[in-house]
């Protein structure tokens, strides 16, 4: 957390905060009622408040960006701005782990209607990945982390200045989701070596973090995403 504060406060000044009403004179207003001597209630809206003016202006900066998905990330994943993206072999192998049936995974696998029974199903370290394809033609890898039991660092999503990562909603879900598209980024799996990773979309479902990969546009990931129950 100390580091977290340390980027945090650095970002003061290349925060451009754009016009805005007078957000804290109307909480404060709308809780004029409170009781004097419980003025905890209206703290904690007055820097909600602020915190959330702040979040929407900060991620239209790239190193804003970076500290509130860190803080906030979706599920098991955490996203990292860099300048420059970490070495890594363009035609780095995608290694998902040992082959297993779906009945063994370490926990219930949302199943999707849509894209149907996955060619191959992979498991390392928590993480159940299902494989449309082949690992050398994949069509479609779709990653399933049971958030609770591995925390929150699990996946990394390192991500340079030319790609865009924008919050978008998956079947009206009040949980935040993420798409991840234009230029690759780098993911980072526990016991896999990094590779580069194309279009991604990372969402909630049920207590499980899932990440879509290998869809073209957000609309037919979003579909696709919507039918994992």
């Amino acid at each position: 957390m100390r580091e977290l504060e340390h980027e945090l406060r650095a970002l003061r000044s290349s925060v451009e905060f754009p016009a805005t009403p007078d957000i804290a004179s109307a909480v404060a207003s709308r809780l004029s009622d409170t009781s004097p001597a419980s003025p905890w209630p209206r703290r904690v809206a007055l820097v909600a408040a602020v915190l959330a003016v702040a979040a929407a202006a900060g991620l239209a900066i790239p190193q804003a960006r970076s500290a509130i998905l860190r803080v906030f990330g979706v599920g098991s994943v955490r996203i990292h701005y860099v300048d420059r993206l970490p070495a890594v072999r363009p035609d780095a192998p995608v290694a998902l782990g040992p082959t297993i049936s779906e009945d063994d995974a370490p926990f219930p696998l949302l199943r999707s209607d849509l894209v149907g029974t996955p060619d191959e199903v992979h498991a390392s370290a928590g993480v159940v990945t299902l494989l449309y394809g082949t690992p050398t033609d994949v069509r479609l890898l779709v990653t399933q982390i049971a958030s609770p039991a591995l925390g929150p660092n699990t996946v990394k999503k390192i991500v340079g200045t030319t790609t865009n990562a924008r919050i978008v909603t998956v079947d009206g879900s009040p949980e935040p989701a993420l798409w991840i598209e234009e230029d690759p980024h780098v993911l980072a799996l526990p016991n896999a070596p990094e590779r580069l990773a194309a279009n991604t979309l990372v969402w909630l479902r049920d207590g499980i973090t899932l990440r879509l990969e290998g869809a073209t546009t957000l609309e037919q990931a979003l579909r696709i995403a919507s039918s994992f129950h």
